[in-house]
């Protein structure tokens, strides 16, 4: 596939996971709201995504969107929760491993990525308090509301999607060693960099879920837990419940990752991902074939053909 298209693709299918992302934060504001748990409804939505990128992943269908629009569908966290899945499904279906070894590389897999980057963007966010850094900026950017939101959110999602996209094949260009787990890496980081400037809150608020429903939130959200912690007081405990918010994702994220393993396990057993994509193929074409209009030379077709059509044929 032309890289161009696959910007396009990322771009198209990045929003429109961003808008997906808003109508489900707005489901859980209308049942959280006034309720002990009103503090979780970006938890409850990172983890809404996360199921459907394990139903979607479990059979075998996510993984057509990673290869169309690789960041598209991996920067959302309904592809990094069906990514992380994989991580189980891969020595499961490749290496014949034991299912107790699959589910720890998947679990480790999610402990170690979260609490080494959470632990990173609370330092960063902790060391500019010291600095002196204005806590919450975000450029003066008001909040958006009403349906200009979903508008905000698909083209914004869109396009930090593109912006990964063109960063990974300008990375791969360079290096053919570059994966989607470094710039993955680096996007959740870029929310955490991003914030002393204000740009990370002025996103949030101009875009809603198309920057919150991005891996670029982590890095945006522990940054401010590092903060709340230096603030003290308050703020601290506020950043308490951001972290304990934050954990309730993460233990989220993981069991969305193994139902992905689980739902693949019970559709195809051990059977690689890729034969299972060759055998999906096949049978389209197989049922394509079946739905094709009969030939002119299937028996049974009856036509006439005029002998002076043939005798001038000859002549010429």
């Amino acid at each position: 596939m032309k890289p161009y298209k696959t910007v396009i693709y990322s771009f198209f299918l990045g929003g429109l996971f961003a808008l997906i992302a808003q109508a489900i934060l707005a489901f859980w504001q209308l049942v959280l709201t006034d309720t002990p748990m009103s503090f979780f409804t970006g938890g409850a939505t990172l983890v809404s995504m996360g199921v459907i990128g394990c139903i979607l992943g479990g059979l075998a269908i996510y993984q057509y969107f990673e290869e169309w629009a690789t960041f598209g569908a991996l920067l959302p966290f309904s592809g990094f929760a069906m990514a992380v899945g994989m991580k189980a499904v891969g020595p499961w279906t490749t290496k014949n491993e034991s299912m107790g070894k699959c589910i720890w590389n998947c679990v480790w897999f999610v402990v170690w990525f979260n609490v080494l980057f959470m632990a990173v963007c609370v330092a960063i966010g902790y060391v500019c308090g010291m600095l002196g850094v204005a806590p919450a900026q975000d450029l003066g950017v008001p909040k958006t509301e009403g349906g200009m939101l979903f508008f905000n959110a698909f083209w914004v999602g869109g396009l930090l999607a593109a912006f990964f996209q063109v960063l990974f094949i300008i990375c791969r260009s360079i290096t053919p060693k570059t994966t989607p787990l470094y710039i993955l890496m680096t996007a959740w980081m870029v929310g955490a960099i991003l914030a002393p400037f204000g740009i990370s809150g002025a996103l949030a608020n101009f875009a809603g879920q198309g920057f919150s429903v991005m891996i670029t939130v982590g890095g945006y959200n522990t940054y401010n837990i590092g903060m709340d912690l230096f603030l003290g007081g308050e703020h601290a405990m506020a950043g308490l419940v951001h972290l304990g918010s934050f954990a309730l994702a993460v233990c989220g994220l993981a069991l969305t990752a193994l139902f992905t393993f689980w739902i693949y396990n019970w559709v195809f057993g051990r059977k690689p991902i890729h034969q299972v994509h060759i055998e999906k193929a096949q049978h389209a074409l197989a049922e394509l074939t079946d739905a094709m209009p009969p030939s002119d030379n299937i028996e049974g077709f009856d036509y006439e053909v005029d002998p002076a059509t043939i005798e001038e044929e000859q002549k010429a």
